[in-house]
């Protein structure tokens, strides 16, 4: 990360993260959230989104991986 890296903590509250991410995309950055409550988890994206082509990949490699979708299933990203 070259010192780009900060450990926040606030609020576990879905207001707390969208200010977060808020933050850091107003920065050049992207947030990913660590640890919450599992409400929290189920609220909001853990991962920063990705560009379309980079996520088709990535269901791609999952689909390969995990063709069961039986290994964290919705953990990361909805859907896969």
């Amino acid at each position: 990360w070259g010192g780009g890296l900060a450990w926040v903590a606030g609020p576990a509250t879905a207001g707390g993260h969208a200010a977060l991410v808020a933050a850091a995309a107003l920065s050049g950055g992207t947030c990913t959230l660590f640890r919450a409550p599992e409400a929290l988890r189920l609220a909001v994206a853990v991962l920063p989104e990705e560009p379309a082509p980079l996520a088709a990949i990535a269901r791609r490699v999952k689909a390969a991986l995990d063709p069961a979708g039986i290994l964290n299933p919705g953990r990361m990203r909805a859907g896969f």
